[in-house]
């Protein structure tokens, strides 16, 4: 598993630079999609520095939110970020796949450009279906690799080569941009992920692509008892 504590305070740059500041919209957008409603408690997985948690946040200020990450240095920054949000977020360190939250307490859970830097998936997905409500709904929204062929070729090389070497200006090494490509690689040509969401009890509902087939929104929802 990649080691995010060394990056985090230069994490948003990161995604601003490289993302061509589309990554907000991506979150914006998914959030949209998913419908959160007044009242429901929700939990964003693999918060990182909070995005997806405050634009939750925004689009239903009458929801309860629960932001939760392996690494302490991105709950810092999330904490510091969006202070201004304190009683309707609370900020949690904890492994994915061990939250110690308790069973059927979120109407919806959300993990954004996390699930795949989870080394065991499936155990994710196990920990994702006991703490979601009967008829709880997920959203995982996930880079992925386009269908067209010149665009996904275009794309991979960006990936691959173009990120990684000008990254080296802000970490001072390219492993961290290297990283994200084979992680994109492996979620999209090694793993079944909808065949993955039914073992662990979850039914893949839908999905919808955005930003030519760069990003896709999957979701999902619990199978009643």
């Amino acid at each position: 598993m990649f080691d995010f504590e060394p990056i985090a305070a230069r994490y948003d740059l990161c995604n601003r630079l490289f993302s061509f500041g589309l990554d907000r919209r991506w979150r914006r957008t998914a959030t949209v999609l998913l419908n959160p409603q007044p009242q429901e408690r929700i939990l964003d997985l693999c918060c990182g520095t909070g995005e997806m948690a405050a634009a939750l946040a925004r689009l239903q200020p009458a929801a309860e939110i629960v932001g939760l990450d392996i690494s302490p240095a991105m709950i810092e920054q999330a904490r510091k970020k969006y202070a201004a949000l304190s009683e309707q977020i609370s900020w949690h360190v904890a492994d994915a796949v061990r939250t110690d939250l308790p069973s059927n307490s979120f109407d919806l859970i959300t993990c954004a450009f996390g699930l795949r830097n989870i080394p065991d998936i499936p155990a994710a997905l196990k920990e994702i279906k006991r703490l979601l409500r009967p008829g709880g709904r997920i959203g995982i929204l996930e880079f992925s690799l386009p269908k067209n062929t010149m665009i996904r070729r275009l794309f991979w090389m960006y990936l691959r080569y173009l990120m990684p070497a000008a990254s080296i200006p802000l970490f001072g090494r390219p492993n961290p941009l290297i990283y994200l490509a084979e992680s994109i690689r492996t979620w999209n040509d090694e793993l079944n992920f909808p065949s993955l969401c039914r073992q662990a009890g979850l039914t893949y509902a839908a999905s919808r692509t955005l930003c030519l087939g760069t990003v896709t929104l999957h979701m999902l929802h619990a199978n009643n008892p």
